[in-house]
């Protein structure tokens, strides 16, 4: 090679790398659920058939502390890919968090950064949340009541299909049966990422793809059949929880407020619901199966990191409830798995029982990317864990739930930052949580009185002794109400950047 060759050969090295374009960097497949319990895999419950999770589960890691920031699907969605606290972005259902992200924002998405990098990226499935120029109501009001048709997420120019290389999203919810004689939607939802995959491929850089299904999310009466039949001739058994005694320990505002609140009576409703439910699930591990594959087939297994998540847990039943978006175990717990070809395998198959955030998810693939975390991420990097590594991540985590049922939280439907305004509004079941490995503190802050619930979660994990009024935790309570304080007026110190009210 001559010498100018040779300088040629050295000065396109470093143009990619200032690029980013090297494939010394691993590629990215983060698979996101929607309404997946943490603990409904075959490895930790044998009553659901998931073959391909579990193997990955073994061949990976599984982080069993993993907490969603707000349990319900669009500000989760946002908060998973921004890395910040739904009362930081303000994008979800209800005031005074009924807010559009702006592009503004988006640019500091992880899928945004990893472009901005040089990472090919792609989108399949349900996006979930709204992307405007600017940050605008997520809703349409009139008269101060809200046209719930209005919502932003649900309309084709609120996705942000620019910010990806291969965009295979849609607004909404989708129905399962949307592409017709292409098959049920997890398939095709499957099938858009091998094609991904395929193309990336050819492509001269690293990586993200972002897949994000419906399933196991309602109706479910529209599983796929090869899976539907997997659990046709089995009785499942209800969950532990799920009985007259653990609903009567429920504060009020749950039992005659909360959307959830009447479980499933009749036992041949719950066996028609769970069989369709675990069907669904079913249905996503044949994508991850079939994704692994394909990866091998191309040559791509052993420099791609698999995340596997959802955006919100499921109570099914558990304590007398069906639904989500309230802050206990069940529906505030996210199932995790990472399986990093990298990892050593003494340290494979291992469980991390360290607390993590759904907001950590952003900073930790752009860490694992080598891209730079900006500032306004409020999520930390849990990239060291995933390499092996077991050290003290968390102090705790925070969430909240600001979903009002589709019904006003004041007469006039005017919110201050709490979301009330005068007095407070009773009759929601809107709420905030700390929780460290030890406790738990939940508030129901539009309760008059507010309703507070403090657990002692290590000796209690069904939540069944509430010590808010035991005098023996009142520093415990004291120091959990103090994070709480804290964590909100930091949440609402960085909405405000965007939102001035």
């Amino acid at each position: 090679m001559n010498y100018f060759k040779q300088l040629l050969l050295i000065a396109l090295c470093i143009m990619s790398f200032s690029k980013g374009y090297t494939q010394e960097k691993p590629n990215i497949i983060f698979l996101l659920t929607d309404d997946q319990r943490w603990d409904c895999f075959g490895f930790n419950n044998p009553d659901v058939k998931t073959p391909n999770c579990d193997k990955m589960a073994q061949e990976g890691i599984v982080f069993s502390n993993t907490h969603h920031a707000v349990p319900i699907c669009q500000p989760s969605r946002a908060s998973i890919q921004l890395g910040r606290y739904v009362g930081a972005h303000l994008c979800s259902f209800s005031k005074p968090s009924d807010y559009t992200i702006s592009e503004d924002e988006y640019k500091n998405s992880y899928p945004a950064l990893l472009r901005e990098a040089g990472y090919f990226t792609g989108f399949v499935g349900k996006f979930g949340f709204p992307v405007s120029k600017n940050k605008e109501k997520n809703v349409d009001y009139v008269d101060g009541k809200r046209i719930t048709d209005s919502q932003k997420w649900k309309i084709d120019e609120y996705m942000p299909a620019a910010y990806f290389d291969v965009w295979n999203g849609f607004s909404g919810q989708g129905n399962y049966n949307m592409y017709g004689d292409e098959g049920h939607l997890t398939k095709v939802n499957g099938d858009r990422a091998i094609d991904f995959i395929q193309t990336a491929k050819k492509q001269d850089r690293p990586f993200c793809l972002s897949v994000s299904f419906k399933a196991p999310h309602s109706p479910f009466n529209d599983v796929d059949a090869r899976f539907k039949k997997w659990y046709d001739d089995i009785e499942i058994s209800r969950m532990e929880n799920d009985s007259q005694k653990f609903h009567d320990l429920l504060p009020d505002v749950v039992k005659k407020e909360y959307r959830g609140r009447n479980g499933y009576k009749n036992d041949e409703n719950y066996q028609k619901f769970i069989k369709a439910y675990y069907g669904l699930i079913s249905g996503v591990d044949d994508v991850v199966g079939r994704i692994r594959e394909e990866l091998k087939r191309q040559g791509l297994d052993e420099n791609t990191i698999i995340i596997y998540t959802a955006d919100n847990g499921y109570f099914c039943g558990s304590k007398g409830l069906s639904g989500k978006d309230l802050l206990y175990e069940e529906s505030m717990r996210a199932p995790l798995i990472v399986f990093n070809p990298a990892l050593k395998n003494e340290s494979r198959g291992k469980t991390i029982d360290e607390l993590v955030s759904v907001v950590d998810f952003a900073p930790t693939i752009l860490d694992l990317c080598d891209v730079k975390v900006p500032a306004i991420i409020q999520g930390k990097s849990f990239k060291s864990m995933i390499y092996g590594g077991e050290k003290p991540f968390r102090d705790f985590v925070f969430a909240e739930n600001n979903f009002d049922m589709y019904k006003p939280s004041s007469v006039n439907g005017e919110l201050d930052e709490e979301g009330t305004k005068g007095l407070k509004a009773k009759g929601t079941v809107r709420s905030k949580v700390i929780r460290t490995k030890e406790y738990k503190y939940i508030r129901y802050f539009e309760t008059e009185p507010m309703v507070e619930e403090l657990w002692n979660i290590e000796a209690d994990p069904m939540e069944t002794n509430n010590l808010v009024d035991n005098p023996d935790y009142s520093k415990v309570l004291s120091k959990m109400r103090k994070l709480c304080d804290t964590r909100v007026a930091r949440n609402k110190k960085q909405a405000s950047m965007y939102v001035k009210r």
